[in-house]
Order: C-alpha cells, then structure tokens, then sequence
C-alpha cells in the first residue's frame, strides 16, 4: 500500500492507486468486509493489525476520522505485541492517510519516523521501506524540492533494483524521469523514461506502458521534436484505450490535439480535442477541461466556426478561475511546508548546538582556571550564535508571513468578487465588450500577481503596467470616475530599475475608496516616480475628500494593507541597510503619499 501520486503540476508517473480503488463498484462491499472481520477477530495480533491497516487504506476519503482510528489502534498493538513491521506499516498508513488531507508535515513527520524503526531494528522487508522513500520523494516533489525528491527517489529505485523488484523499478525510473523534466533537464529524463519503458513492457504492464510513452512524449514536446513526440504520444493513446484508462486518454488525447494544432491538421486536432474534453468530463478533471476548451478554441477560429470559438473561449476563462483558484491554494500551502521546513532545519540545527554544547562543558568542567575561561568564553560566543540564529529564524518568519500577507492581500477576496460582480452586471446589460474587456484586464493581473509572488524585486517598467491594469479595473468599477497618470523622472530607466511588486497598490486603494469614490464628481490620481541620489521616491497624489472630512471610524482605521507594506519597507531596510519610509501629507482636497525606496537595478 505504498503511496503514489499522479500530480497536475509534476506530472509523475505513478497514481495514487486507492482513487481508482474507490472508483469500483464493488468498493464499499470489500469495506462491509473488512469491517465484518475486524469484528469477529478482536483477539490484539499481527493478523488485526492487518485488517485495521487494511480498512484504513479503504477508507480515507470515505471515513477519514475512522481511517486514523484503525491506524492508531493498528499500532498500538503493534506496540505492545513488539512487532516493528507492523509498527511501520501503520506510521506508513497514517502518514498516507495525512497526505490525502494534503497535511503534508504531518505525512512526512509519520514516514520519517517509519524509517527511524528502520534504522534501529534493520528490518528485512526493504521493499518496505523503499516504499517510504518513494513517498517522502512524492511530498518533495510536490513542493519543488526536487534536489530532496531526487535523494528519496534514487534510495527507493537503489533497493528495488537489489531486489530485482522490476515494477518498483518501473516506478522510480520513471518519477527520476520526471523530476529531471522538470529540472528542464530533457536528455537525463529521456534516459531514465527509456529505462523503466524497457523494464514496463518485460512486464507488460500496459498501464505503466502507456503512462510512461506519454511522459515519453511530453519530455520531446518540451525539446520541440514534435514528430518523436507525436509518436509516443500515439502509441501512449493506444495503449491506454487497449486498457479504457481514462485518466491516461485525456491527457493523451489534449497533447495530440495540441500537436496536430501545430502541425495545421484542424480536422484531426479538433475530434481528439472534443474525444478528450468528453473523458475529461467523465472523470471530473477541470485541469484537463481547461486545456480541450483552449485548444478547441483555437481550431474553431481557424475552422471560423466562430460562435463556437467564442463559447470554448469562455468556458476556458470560466475554468481557468476556477483552476487558479486551486492552484493559489496549493501554492500558499506549498510556500507554508517550505516554510516550516526551513524553520524545522533551523531548530534542528540549534538543537544539535545544544547538545554538543552540553558535551563540551561535561568534558571540560574538571580542568582548571585557565581552561574554565576558555569554556566561559565559548560558551559567551555560542550563546551570541545561537541567539544570532534565533533572530534570523524569527527575521525569517517575518519575511515568510509578511509575503504571504502580500500576496493575500494583492488578491483580497472582496476585489475578487467585486470584479466578477461588475463583469456579471455588464454581461446582463448585454456590454458584452465592456465585460470582455474587464475579463482580460482581471485575468492580465491575477495572473501577474501569481507570476511574480516568489519575486521580491520586478522592473519599474513592470510594476508600472501592474498599477496600470489595476486603476483601470477599479475605474471600470466606478463607471470611468477615476482619472489616472504617471510621471517618471526621464533619469529613472525602468527597465534597469527594480521595485517591490505593486508596493503603491494599498495607497491607490485608498485614493479611491476613501478618497475619490466619496465624491460626486470623481477625481484624479497622480503616480510619480523620481530619484534623488541613491533613492528612489514613488508617490500617489489624489485629489479625493481627504482625510481631515473623514468620519471618526474611518480616521481610526487601519488599513491591513497599509500596514503590510509598512512591514515589506522594514524588512528591506533590514536586507539593504536601507531607510526607506512611508510619508503622508494632507492637503486642502486629498491626500499625498511618499514612498521612499533604495535605488535597486537589475545592472
């Protein structure tokens, strides 16, 4: 029962078997089963261990309270009966019953903790423990460290190969494979694809065969050999039709599409767009939609089926937001793990300073004077070390919360459903052009703010375009009530010049939130870029109601967003020894806003 993992963003080889377990009809009379004989069989042995780790693996998506409950009762017999296997196996379940709720610190801290059984009692079943590796090479991966995944993964192929085991052979070739596709490194994954494809078809495993030809066929996709790709991928589709495999046919199915598209066979491209948007939906998969909706989009406008263009196109945006919706999701949820990793590394690393400080004092403390000033002032520096580490771990977490605080921020789920709000209201006006053109300016920025949520730094020329798309959306909002202009000292080069990403977005926000929407009239923003020095001044200027005929509560609140900036200009002043600073200047009508950032270029 060793975890497997099919993901959208790895592509790995192998599948997390129990999803198609589920799938079966005939699932829940083999759970009525188990649950049977756990009743009948209450005596605390290896052989109700067995069954408790069996009916837990059954039951993770249907009960996954119970599944952690047969998992604990599982080991704890194993515990008192002294049977180490069986003391793996169920920390192995219960990290895989911990994966499926994607809590992925808790999976990896019970597989870690399998394999310190492991190391203590050298247990003889290894292919056990290869199992784990693969697991712990699944989370890696998932979480892009594929240096750590690759570790994992060749511990887990190096003990199937001892044993000759040639599916689990097949299995950590091919996620090898995969992760070097994604180091985008093409030659090494086709060597180690080729391999387990060898080992597949000795097996005649046609599954595997068919999984492996279409990562085959991806790794030359990406190399843009489009004919080797072409091959494999129909080879791939083949075989998986041979096997009714849905979840290998669509996928399959959209990369031919997608090859014939660039080959100009629209006729062809088309039937395996529609074949493959049809399996797509069978199986629920709106990645795979997504994908079928935007290639037939393309072959409908060059077939000038255009109505029919027009509604793939919009399903695909339709899906799209859905899709990046959970996609943002997994990301925070990835950069959280990286995170607390990072943070677990860091206090590991104190604590083995600890006990090697503890050591060092128990050896030391019979010696003299002499030498109990040399242990006085060790001990004085690491002292001075460790709590240097401590305020690095904390300066740390800082940054970690104060970016995700960012990226929340940027994509605040009150302007997300404003937006789509005032797209629905145009659409049920009929301004179909107007909530066109909404839709792509939202889409244009969403997925600028993802694209550059790991960067710290993005142009001038950039963050400018950013601020633009975003003032546009906001005056589309409030019927064109919002005038806007940039000014940039023609010293500055802006695309030399870095900036924090949308670092003015919660000062333009309140411009016209608080400012500019509570007049009549409207009003105007200025934003204005200058240098002096080896300083960069970033202003927004508006001419709203200000803030001196404010209501009491509005003077008294705090903008998170504000606040958050406040936070991301310390933290550079901390990187750069910088003295970057907020300014607020009142005036007769509206408010100025100074930003002061270190001069940054890319040369």
């Amino acid at each position: 029962m060793s975890l497997s993992v099919y993901s959208k963003k790895t592509r790995f080889f192998t599948i997390f078997f129990l999803f198609f377990l589920l799938l079966s009809s005939g699932q829940q009379q083999k759970i009525d089963s188990l649950l049977s004989e756990l009743k009948n069989h209450k005596q605390a042995d290896s052989i109700r261990v067995k069954l408790l780790i069996n009916t837990a693996w059954n039951v993770i998506y249907t009960n996954p309270d119970g599944a952690f409950e047969y998992v604990e009762e599982a080991f704890n017999i194993a515990n008192t009966i002294n049977w180490n296997k069986g003391k793996v196996v169920a920390l192995r379940q219960k990290g895989v019953n911990y994966y499926a709720q994607r809590n992925y610190l808790k999976a990896m801290e019970a597989w870690q903790n399998a394999l310190k059984i492991d190391r203590d009692q050298e247990l003889s079943d290894k292919l056990l423990v290869a199992s784990i590796y693969n697991n712990l090479g699944n989370v890696y991966a998932d979480i892009e460290q594929y240096k750590k995944a690759l570790q994992h993964y060749e511990s887990y192929l190096a003990i199937a190969t001892e044993k000759n085991d040639k599916n689990n052979m097949v299995n950590g070739l091919s996620n090898i494979g995969q992760v070097y596709l994604e180091l985008k490194r093409p030659s090494e994954a086709l060597t180690f694809l080729n391999k387990a494809l060898a080992y597949a078809k000795e097996e005649v495993n046609e599954f595997a065969i068919a999984a492996i030809e279409n990562n085959i066929g991806n790794t030359y996709k990406f190399k843009k050999q489009y004919t080797e790709a072409l091959k494999h991928f129909e080879e791939a589709e083949e075989r998986a039709k041979k096997i009714d495999n849905k979840y290998v046919q669509a996928p399959v199915l959209n990369s031919l599409c997608e090859l014939n598209i660039i080959f100009e066979k629209y006729d062809l491209a088309r039937e395996q767009g529609e074949k493959a948007l049809q399996l797509a939906k069978d199986i629920n998969t709106l990645e795979w939609q997504l994908t079928s909706w935007k290639h037939l989009s393309t072959i409908y406008r060059h077939s000038e089926a255009h109505e029919k263009a027009l509604v793939a196109y919009k399903n695909h945006i339709q899906l799209r937001d859905s899709v990046q919706g959970e996609d943002k999701k997994l990301e925070l949820a990835r950069k959280e793990m990286t995170f607390e990793l990072e943070n677990q590394e860091i206090k590991a690393k104190a604590e083995i300073e600890k006990e090697k400080l503890i050591k060092n004092i128990t050896l030391l403390c019979g010696l003299g004077i002499l030498i109990g000033a040399v242990i006085g002032y060790i001990l004085y520096k690491r002292k001075r070390d460790a709590i240097e580490q401590k305020n690095m771990a904390d300066f740390k977490t800082k940054v970690a919360e104060t970016e995700l605080k960012a990226l929340r921020s940027q994509m605040n789920p009150h302007f997300i459903f404003n937006a789509m709000s005032s797209i629905g209201d145009y659409m049920d006006n009929n301004d179909l052009e107007t909530a066109s053109g909404y839709l792509v300016k939202f889409s244009k920025l969403t997925r600028a703010i993802l694209e550059n949520s790991e960067k710290k730094w993005i142009s001038l020329e950039e963050d400018i375009e950013l601020t633009r798309l975003y003032i546009e959306i906001e005056s589309l909002r409030l019927k064109g009530k919002i005038t806007h202009a940039f000014y940039v000292d023609n010293t500055i080069d802006v695309e030399n010049t870095l900036v924090p990403p949308l670092i003015l977005q919660p000062f333009i926000e309140n411009s016209i939130w608080h400012g500019i929407a509570k007049k009549a009239e409207g009003g105007n923003i200025k934003i204005s870029f200058n240098k002096t020095d080896d300083t960069i001044v970033c202003g927004v200027d508006d001419n709203g109601v200000g803030r001196n005929v404010r209501s009491e509560g509005q003077l008294n609140h705090k903008s998170m967003g504000v606040q958050i900036t406040k936070n991301r200009l310390s933290i550079i002043n901390q990187l750069k020894n910088a003295k970057s600073s907020v300014t607020m200047i009142d005036k007769e009508e509206g408010l100025k806003v100074e930003v002061k950032l270190p001069l940054e270029l890319k040369f």
